[in-house]
């Protein structure tokens, strides 16, 4: 290993011109990781900076020999070669779905939170053991390890990925699923289980959307595979025959609803996947949509929200709303100066991170707002064919009231009343949804 040290003069010029400013010198150094994390020091506590190169691979290459189960519990059997330049390592194992969004400085956080121990030793056959929790059959996990230099840095990793073997299901768990009712927003299912069944869970996604959804979720709960998503989503899942009605659904969209039953031992059998729909809302005529403006009210705590109620004819699918300040919408570069079409373009576009982007029905909000201010509600619909109407706005100015502050909402667009800040535009509430077995 070649280290040469090297003091900083800049941090010296640094200190000075900050000192020059503020008349006190800066008591921590702060180190700054790509990943966006960082290192805060004390600055009484550095003695001085310096770089150090270290030559070659620093890894600690797995291999993976075979996965063994039973009476002594979950066996991992691997082989683990040090390079030259790796001196120690950390080993683990996670759910492949877990695994694949850890990168290098993410495994270096993960092993600090553990705190275990080092490896220093090669082997060319080691058994693992020991696992916090029982390890799902028939479900893809990686090994893998993170090598450190003789300074202790995380360096790079290495990964194998792996198959548990599939559970011995006992006898051959059923559930027949049907769809006796569909409207707009809910669809109700009868479900037959057969006597081979113990228990089965439901979930419903939007077609196509459970993949994509449990690679979101994986890493956040540590799935280890689609079957435990569901368990989860489903709670205490169901037994015998039932009926039941899932609700809050989007109108004329494509659903699948996912079945999973386990055997009298609790494995998961094969799931069943049933696909279902809800009823297109709207005509084949043209969208027509209506504002009508309503009370303005104190909330206390100089918090104040206009009330505004966005109507749809019977022709209407789906429709978008929204509110902005009309100084900032005439005047922002944004919105075009004060562009029309700006507006159409921006409710005209899918929002997936908004719950309350597509409304259906009557849209009756309060909007968070300032007072004695103008303001503009726009809306614009879409009939059941997915053509859209014309955009309807209407003007209206909030009543004063003392000392209110400014909105805070940078770009002049309002928030739906009891919602967190607002995206680029001012459109994006984060309240969570009350559903549990729908995830769109």
């Amino acid at each position: 290993m070649n280290m040469t040290k090297k003091f900083f003069a800049a941090l010296t010029v640094i200190l000075m011109s900050v000192a020059a400013f503020a008349q006190t010198a800066p008591n921590r150094m702060v180190v700054n990781m790509k990943a966006g994390t960082l290192k805060s020091y004390r600055t009484q506590s550095v003695d001085n900076v310096s770089f150090a190169t270290v030559e070659g691979e620093v890894k600690a290459v797995v291999e993976f020999k075979k996965f063994t189960t039973g009476n002594t519990g979950d066996t991992i059997w691997c082989a683990v070669q040090k390079t030259p330049a790796c001196k120690m390592y950390h080993i683990d194992v996670l759910p492949t779905s877990v695994a694949t969004s850890l990168d290098e400085d993410a495994l270096a956080r993960y092993f600090d939170a553990k705190n275990d121990p080092t490896v220093t030793d090669d082997f060319t056959q080691a058994a693992m053991t020991g696992f916090e929790t029982e390890m799902s059959p028939g479900t893809n996990y990686t090994l893998f390890t993170l090598g450190y230099d003789e300074l202790g840095t995380p360096c790079e990793m290495s990964k194998v990925t792996f198959a548990t073997p599939a559970a011995d299901i006992k006898g051959n768990p059923k559930v027949e699923a049907t769809v006796t009712d569909a409207t707009h927003t809910s669809l109700t299912f009868s479900f037959k289980p057969n006597s081979d069944v113990l228990n089965y869970y439901i979930c419903i996604f939007k077609k196509g959307k459970c993949e994509e959804e449990f690679n979101t979720w994986a890493s956040m709960f540590g799935f280890a595979n689609i079957g435990e998503m569901i368990q989860t989503f489903s709670q205490n899942g169901y037994k015998g025959e039932q009926t039941q009605t899932l609700t809050s659904l989007t109108p004329g969209t494509d659903y699948e609803l996912y079945i999973q039953p386990t055997d009298k031992n609790g494995n998961f059998a094969d799931m069943v996947v049933l696909p279902c729909a809800t009823l297109k809302m709207g005509g084949d005529g043209k969208s027509v949509m209506s504002i009508d403006i309503k009370e303005f009210q104190d909330r206390g705590n100089d918090v104040y929200t206009q009330r505004v109620v966005y109507t749809p004819n019977d022709q209407t699918g789906l429709h978008r709303d929204m509110i902005i300040d009309k100084a900032t919408f005439t005047t922002s570069a944004d919105w075009g100066n004060g562009s029309e079409q700006a507006i159409i373009d921006y409710l005209k576009a899918p929002n997936e991170w908004d719950p309350y982007w597509d409304q259906y029905g009557v849209d009756d909000v309060e909007w968070t707002v300032s007072p004695a201010t103008t303001y503009i509600a726009f809306t614009i619909g879409q009939n059941a064919n997915g053509e859209w109407g014309e955009l309807v706005k209407k003007e209206f100015t909030t009543p004063s009231a003392a000392n209110a502050p400014a909105l805070r909402a940078t770009d002049g667009t309002a928030l739906r009343f009891g919602t967190t800040t607002p995206d680029r535009k001012g459109m994006t509430p984060m309240k969570k949804t009350k559903r549990i077995l729908v995830i769109e």
